[in-house]
């Protein structure tokens, strides 16, 4: 009986090496990138409801404008440049009891994939509520 070494055996290895970093870890680590945007976008989208929600209670009117120039602002100064949308759950204009509660949502877009240095493909919204009370005290 006869075996047959090594000398004409042939593999695909850098085929196989090409596929499994194509299909596998490509993949992979375009999920782990975008990650940290995810939890990123979604703690502005926090910060700026609480602090559209606080301005418009400490103003005692609802005024949109004024949340929406606050959310603008953050965004810009957080580095969010796009895909901001602030909504309140008031009249705009409207005086606010005291006792009353003041609901702010703050929608931002969330990419599917962010690659840095080439740009975002895909996106969908995730929206954060934050409910500040009117002071009870305060005088109008």
């Amino acid at each position: 009986m006869r075996t047959r070494r090594g000398g004409n055996e042939r593999g695909y290895v850098a085929a196989e090496l090409a596929l499994g970093v194509g299909l596998l870890v490509f993949p992979v680590a375009m999920l782990v990138l975008t990650l940290p945007t995810w939890a990123e976008r979604q703690s502005v989208a926090r910060t700026i409801a609480r602090e559209a929600a606080r301005t418009v209670a400490v103003n005692g009117t609802c005024d949109l404008g004024a949340a929406r120039a606050v959310g603008a602002t953050m965004a810009g100064n957080l580095g969010v440049r796009d895909g901001v949308d602030v909504a309140l759950d008031c009249a705009s204009g409207q005086r606010l009891r005291r006792g009353a509660s003041v609901t702010a949502r703050v929608t931002v877009r969330m990419p599917a994939v962010d690659i840095p240095g080439i740009g975002a493909v895909g996106a969908w919204s995730w929206t954060a509520h934050h409910s500040e009370p009117v002071d009870q005290y305060r005088s109008f």
